[in-house]
């Protein structure tokens, strides 16, 4: 790739800059504010958070968690700062997290999501991910079966 992408775990040092980005206004209905999405992390301590890092700077956050009662791991929050959109930086962050939960032995990985989010959509079919009747609350799940290659 020819940008340095990573994930970093959102922790003392670094939260106010993750609450600090923001989505374009259209995509607003789309996803949780980044503040709110921290306090379920702090209230769930199953949910773990991590910052999507250019170089040293912070333009992303993305969340994952196993479900305890179904034993799925799923990303529950996925967003990049509306200035740093269109750039191939998301996918690649998702790419990452895809990775990591290989690494982990992770063999199904959801993905939770608004329906109407289509650009979000094509992102995650383009990764492999598939649509499924599964909602929770108004939002639906996308699943990927993730290889052992």
């Amino acid at each position: 790739m020819p940008f340095n992408i990573t994930l970093r775990p959102i922790d003392k040092d670094n939260w106010r800059e993750c609450i600090k980005l923001k989505v374009k206004d259209e995509q607003k209905s789309f996803v949780g504010s980044n503040e709110n999405s921290l306090a379920l992390c702090y209230v769930h301590s199953e949910i773990n958070p991590f910052g999507i890092y250019l170089d040293e700077k912070i333009i992303g956050f993305i969340t994952y968690a196993l479900d305890p009662d179904e034993n799925i791991y799923y990303i529950n929050r996925f967003m990049i700062d509306e200035n740093y959109q269109g750039k191939g930086y998301g996918r690649y962050a998702l790419e990452l997290m895809i990775e990591k939960m290989k690494n982990k032995g992770v063999k199904v990985l959801d993905i939770i999501h608004n329906p109407n989010n289509h650009s979000a959509i094509k992102l995650y079919k383009s990764l492999g991910f598939e649509l499924t009747d599964f909602k929770v609350g108004d939002d639906v799940v996308s699943t990927l079966q993730i290889s052992a290659n």
